[in-house]
């Protein structure tokens, strides 16, 4: 547990270092936000002021971005580099690996989702989780099914350009197409069901009912769904882990 812990801190500490790296994961959603309240703030959406629907919805964007870029294409990069090699020699196994980018991956979404929290709270009124615990629980379930099924699918990946290749697919695909950014009842009937296979929908409806409507137990399907893609994904993950593109 100890060396987990310490190779989690080291690349948390790398990772604040990485300009790029803060901008995407901590101003890029802010920016976001701001720029869809210019568009919908005043506008109830369901039922849902803007800062209901599009705060909660931001925040499990940010758990796609970190899952893919913070972790997957990391690796992905520590891999093609050579660095994965050097952890090999040493008494590090592959799940020890995965467990501390998982937990650096972890500390990093949850100081970006509470500034948009804040954000959100400062800028559009937006009021903490009717159902705080449900919402925690929520946002860990989805971790689970997002971390290792980013790491399964940019480990597929030969090197850190298909790695990013890979990663943009899918965040564009489940940023349009999930309900986070436009709301599925304006898309097409055929996009509504494709909407329906991509994980990050079942997020989405989790961290916004939680945080306005209903406790946890209320979406046990979502939790089922998600719980399901968690566990195909980690022994996947496991699985297919390389310590060199040889």
């Amino acid at each position: 547990m100890t060396s987990i812990m310490r190779l989690a801190s080291i690349e948390t500490k790398m990772f604040f270092r990485d300009r790029l790296s803060v901008f995407w994961t901590f101003l890029f959603p802010v920016a976001m936000i701001w720029l869809f309240g210019s568009m919908f703030v005043g506008n109830e959406m369901n039922g849902l002021s803007f800062a209901q629907m599009f705060v909660p919805s931001w925040i499990g964007v940010n758990i796609v971005t970190t899952s893919f870029f913070t972790l997957g294409t990391v690796l992905t990069g520590y891999r093609e580099t050579g660095v994965l090699r050097r952890y090999q020699s040493t008494p590090l196994q592959s799940w020890k690996i995965l467990a501390a980018h998982t937990l650096q991956g972890t500390v990093i979404f949850f100081i970006s989702a509470v500034l948009l929290m804040v954000f959100g709270m400062w800028m559009y009124d937006l009021t903490l989780p009717a159902y705080i615990g449900s919402t925690l629980i929520a946002l860990l379930v989805s971790i689970a099914a997002f971390f290792p099924f980013a790491l399964f699918l940019t480990s597929l990946a030969k090197n850190t350009q298909s790695a990013a290749a890979i990663s943009s697919l899918f965040l564009n695909l489940m940023l349009f197409l999930s309900g986070a950014t436009f709301p599925l009842e304006f898309m097409p009937t055929v996009l509504q069901y494709v909407a329906k296979i991509l994980p990050l929908y079942y997020v989405i409806i989790m961290l916004r009912g939680t945080w306005s409507e209903a406790p946890i137990s209320a979406y046990g399907v979502e939790v089922g769904i998600l719980l399901g893609i968690a566990v195909v994904s980690i022994i996947l993950a496991t699985r297919f882990f390389r310590w060199s593109e040889k």
